[in-house]
Formats: C-alpha cells, structure tokens, sequence
C-alpha cells in the first residue's frame, strides 16, 4: 500500500486495544453488506467478521442529493447508486461543463483520496497565463433506493492486513494501488494523457471470481473490458464447425484437413484476446485458445461492437479483475475522442495480426510492413443476417475477410444458385478489384449468420498492397483462382501452401524425391555464399544424383557426369550449377504427375484452403 502498509505487531495490538469507535451497524449486517465485494472471494468466514469491523461507519443519503465523503477513507456502496461526476474541458480550454463519468452500484468501492487528488491533479487547462483547475469529484445518490455506505479509515485497513499479510495484496489492489498504472498496461491506453486516464480510472471496477467460475459465456452480449489484476484464466470456444462446411462440390476435404480447418475457426473466434497469451491445447467437446495471466486484457471488442462473445472466458483459479464497462467507456470519449480511433486501430491490427498467425492462405507470406499496411488501410463493418453485400453484375470496389460470422455466395447462372459458405479467415470479391478498368462482380453474397463483422479494403489501397507488392505468393494465389483447374504447376509451386500440396502427392505416387530436389535447387540458386553453396552443393550430389543416392532423381547421364565433375573435381558451384536439373525434374513432374495431381484429394484440399469456389467473386 501506499508508503508503509505494515506496522509492527506490538503497535498493531495495542491499536486495536484502544479502538473504541462504536459501531452504527450491526456486525452481521455489515459482513452481508461486505460479501457483495471483490474482497469476499478472498476472506473465510473468521477474516471477514474481522474485515467488516474495520468499516466502522456508515453514511446514508436519498437520491438526488449531493453526498460528502471523507477524503481519507475507502468506502463501499451497500444499497443504491451514486454517481460520479466532475468538470471537463471543452472547446477553447473552458471548464464549465459538468460531465458525467460513472455510477457506483452495490459492491462497488469508492476510493475519494486516489479519485479526487488525481481528476484534481491532472485535469487542468491552460488560457494564456492563467491556470483553471477542474472540480472535485461530486459524489450524488442516484437511483431509487436511499443510499447506503460503508467506510474504513486506511489506518484500520493498516492494521488489518498486517495482522493477515496473506490478505495484503488483494485488499492493496482494491483499496488503493495506482489503476491509473494498471490502465497503462492495455496497449490501445498507452498513448491517453495521465490527465485522461485518472478519469477512466475513476470509472473502473473490480470483480472477483472464485476458482472455475465462468466471467462470461460464448454468444452472451458483450459489456465489459477486463484486465487480470490477479489469477488465471482460460479463454475457451465450442469445438464445432462453425463455417466452412459448405465448399465447392468437386473439391471434398479430407477428414483430417476438415479437422485442421475446424481448430483454425475456433481460434479465429478468438480475437477479443489481448496482452500476454499462452496458447493451449484442445480437449473434448472445446478448445482452450489461450490461457490469461496478470496483465492480461480481454473483451475489448465489447467496447466497440455490439454483438455476442465469440468465445467463453472461465478462471483457473481465484481471480481479480479491472472492468470498463461500455456505457462508461463512451462517457469517457466525451472528454478523450482521439481513443475511440485508437482502440478501433488496435483491433484491427490484432485481427490481422491474428489472421496471419493461424496461417490464414491469403495472408501467408505477407511481411510484417505489409500487415501493418493492411491494418492502417481497412474498414470494420457490422453487417446483419440476410444483408446483401454486394450483386453479382455490380461494380466491384471493395475486397473483403471474414473476421466473424458467415456469408452465402450465390449466383443466377448456376441451378443450385447457392455455392457455398464461406466463413471466418475466408475471403471474397479480390478478384473484381484485381483489374484497373471497372470489372463486374460475378456473384451475390449475402449474410448468413446473425451479424458478421468483415475487414474491408477498397480498390486503391488493395491494388498498392497487393497487386504492386511484387510478392510471388500473393501472385500465385491470384493466378490460381484466375485460372482453377486450369492452373500449371509454376503457379502451385510458387505458393508455398501448393508446395506441401504437390508433395504430399508426390509421396503417395513414390516419387517425392522430384519435389525435395526442386526445393533444394532453388534454394541453392538463392544462395550468395560460396563456401555453403559448394557444401549445399556436395550434400545434393551424394543425395540425389549419386550412382547409388538414396533419392536418386531421374536425370540424362550426360547432365548427371557434368554435375559430378564440376562439383567432385573442378569444386565450382555458381548458383546456376543446378538450373539445368531443376528444369529437367520440373518437366518430368509437369509431365508424368501433375495431371493426376490436379485429379486428387491434395488438390482439392489445396484449393478449398485457399477458399476457391467453383465461381469466384
């Protein structure tokens, strides 16, 4: 606690002896006051009969009247509301406007000292020379109900935590520890002013929570921010296909890819998770996407958009949290507008961020400048069920990723006119956006789910980070819904997805050795040192081209002699040294195999990971 917390033993004793303050309430009325607090999950029966005689007084007011609390004591609302208000500068540095921050509940603790000293301390405004400081807090009964406080000097708190040092640090987070500090630690608050922040502060709460107690549950509506004080918790979804069942009908997933893509959904749900996250593994019936320790934040979409929990959050063990509850957090804007952008920014680089990640195909291979590209260029939209998000013959202007939720693509010229689901991490209407004269969409896409929230990108800022990026992976992938069944093997190959693909083919028709030494080729020609070319050099001779290599490839003998004697006698290697092999293997693949590859389970699952429908949009 702030400056000493503890006292000695023997001046503790002799504190409590001489303490002869009578209390107004009942002893046992005051514990069913207390159980109503964060400080509940923390005291036995014993502690807290000890705990609750250290609020010795009680304050009682109406609704409507101005309540005037010692500055020196921490209080805790018992019945009815109280609001709290202060000054706040509005335009040209005046201070005149009484603005509302927060209104205090039951169970609910009000620190006067901690509130008061830093609104006063830091809400000030500069008028030439002149320096007009806000208000104090002003604290008012609100509500129906009379209003009814408990309070406790810091002194009887002192004594108390010192005789139970195990208590400590709990009741120092609730009572007294800078939550301005605290605060800080959320990335999308870093840049807020302190002047700022002390008011947010005034507005947070804290929540206990026992052992295994669900904070809240997937699909609920999202109210609040939290950020772990204290204790652990795990972030948890439904294991279930969510989206994603509905793929084009000639390309049928493997069980076992279905699976991969099931997990990576769940994840995908995820993204109200912030600060330091332990990823964890599944279980039966859920998958635990990250386990929350202090510092921890979580739910800061429910500040933003109003829609039900894509995953469930339960503790591990005794927790504390800080909350934001959302009507508070828009009465902070009033007095800090700038946040609102900021937090929006943030959550859309984590979603990015987060798509990446989980190896989403489209943003494979992406560079970390281009992400933050992506991030700085997007829109959020909340679209609801049955919305229409563009018509097929449309102008296309917009590409989009599905951050949450599912959309139906349709199209006329097709009988079953619905052709698939596509759902969170999946993408759709690049391709009207990939040509600069004004192409036309060439299916419908409609919301499917409840609401979905979509990253949007209009035409300009998707053709200066995609098309212009000059990365070969985004190329391909382009290509290939270009071109479907009709695509060659440079445009698999040049996608790093497609590679894996055609190998695990390959392996299958037991000539997996043409791939591995592809791979190895074009990484030798990338090569800038000599001295590890020629190793690279010698380590592919012996394994590929050798008389008796274990992965012998199929070369002419003539090509085979030149490689043995610019590697074992003239020791050459310049990076072209394979290009000729690597051109020969490739034409025997493109010749003996990739027609049947393009026939086979791998493909398809290729293809449908990219999120390729039969039509495109």
């Amino acid at each position: 606690m702030t400056g000493k917390l503890f006292f000695s033993v023997r001046n503790i004793v002799s504190t409590v002896m001489k303490r002869k303050k009578k209390a107004v309430i009942p002893l046992e009325t005051l514990c069913d006051y207390l159980k109503h607090t964060p400080f509940d999950q923390y005291l036995t029966p014993v502690t807290l009969s000890e705990f609750a005689s250290c609020f010795d007084e009680v304050v009682k007011s109406r609704p409507g009247k101005e309540i005037a609390l010692d500055p020196h004591k921490v209080y805790v609302v018992c019945q009815g509301e109280v609001d709290l208000s202060t000054s706040y500068p509005e335009v040209e540095g005046k201070v005149e406007a009484k603005g509302f921050l927060c209104r205090k509940r039951r169970g609910d603790i009000i620190n006067v000292t901690q509130t008061e000293r830093d609104v006063k301390r830091r809400m000030t405004v500069k008028i030439g020379k002149v320096i007009d400081v806000a208000e104090d807090i002003i604290t008012t009964g609100s509500g129906e109900a009379d209003i009814v406080l408990v309070s406790s000097t810091m002194k009887s708190l002192n004594d108390f935590t010192a005789v139970h040092p195990e208590l400590a640090a709990p009741i120092e987070a609730i009572c007294i520890s800078s939550i301005e500090d605290r605060l800080l630690t959320i990335s999308f608050l870093k840049g807020v002013p302190r002047s700022k922040l002390n008011v947010l502060a005034a507005m947070c709460r804290y929540e206990a929570f026992d052992a295994n107690q669900v904070v809240f549950s997937e699909n609920s509506i999202g109210t609040k921010l939290y950020l772990v004080l204290s204790g652990t918790a795990q972030v948890v979804a439904k294991d279930k296909m969510s989206s994603s069942r509905d793929v084009e009908s000639s390309s049928r997933p493997t069980s076992s890819y279905k699976r991969a893509i099931e997990k990576s959904i769940v994840l995908q749900r995820s993204f109200e998770c912030g600060g330091n996250q332990k990823p964890l593994l599944s279980s039966a019936g859920e998958v635990t996407i990250a386990e929350l320790t202090t510092g921890s934040f979580f739910g800061e979409t429910a500040l933003v958009f109003d829609i039900g929990r894509t995953c469930s959050v339960k503790t591990s063990e005794k927790s504390l949290f800080l909350t934001i509850d959302r009507t508070d957090f828009r009465n902070f804007l009033r007095i800090c507008h700038t946040i609102e952008a900021t937090l929006t920014t943030s959550i859309k680089k984590r979603m990015v961020s987060k798509l990446s990640s989980l190896g989403i195909p489209f943003l494979t291979g992406i560079p970390e400048e281009m992400l933050t590209s992506l991030a700085t260029s997007v829109s959020i939209q909340e679209v609801p069920m049955d919305h229409v998000i563009f018509r097929q013959e449309d102008v296309g202007d917009a590409f989009y990723i599905i951050v949450h939720g599912s959309v139906r693509v349709e199209t006329n010229h097709n009988e079953e006119n619905n052709l698939g689901t596509l759902g969170p991490g999946q993408y759709f209407g690049e391709m009207s956006i990939l040509f600069s004269d004004e192409h036309t969409r060439n299916a419908t896409v409609v919301v499917s789910s409840e609401k979905t929230i979509l990253l949007s990108i209009d035409k300009d800022s998707f053709q200066r980070i995609f098309v212009s990026s000059n990365n070969p992976v985004l190329a391909a992938e382009f290509e290939l819904r270009v071109l479907k069944h009709s695509a060659n093997l440079k445009h698999v190959l040049a996608h790093s997805l497609g590679v894996t693909s055609f190998r695990d083919f390959l392996e299958k028709e037991h000539a997996g050795e043409n791939i591995d030494f592809w791979s190895a080729a074009e990484d030798f020609s990338s090569c800038t040192c000599e001295s590890v070319r020629m190793e690279k050099a010698k380590s592919m001779w012996l394994l590929f081209c050798a008389d008796y290599a274990d992965r012998q490839v199929n070369l002419p003998h003539s090509m085979s002699a030149k490689l043995d004697e610019y590697i074992n006698t003239k020791n050459q290697c310049d990076p072209e040294l394979f290009d000729a092999a690597r051109k020969e293997i490739f034409k025997l693949m493109e010749r003996d195999n990739f027609a049947r590859y393009k026939n086979s389970t791998e493909f398809s699952d290729f293809m449908s990971r990219l999120g390729i429908l039969m039509l495109r949009v």
